[in-house]
């Protein structure tokens, strides 16, 4: 499945989460941020990497490491 296939199916599911009054599982604002970065949307990954951050504190270390990592060429 290509990456922006990937996005709009877990964009799906994360419509379903919330609108049930659910948060998301821990790493599904990161998989999405990664998705995003694949893609070249770097705006939308660091706020999904921060989405993480924000649900999941223990997660903090992991997400700022990849909010640093230096773009490849």
């Amino acid at each position: 499945m290509a990456p922006q296939e990937q996005l709009d199916a877990l964009e799906k599911s994360l419509q379903q989460i919330r609108a049930k009054g659910n948060t998301p599982p821990p790493g599904f604002h990161a998989q999405m941020g990664l998705l995003y970065a694949n893609v070249g949307n770097d705006t939308q990954a660091m706020q999904e990497f921060d989405a993480e951050k924000h649900l999941f504190p223990e997660s903090t270390t992991y997400m700022d490491f990849l909010m640093k990592k230096p773009k490849q060429p």
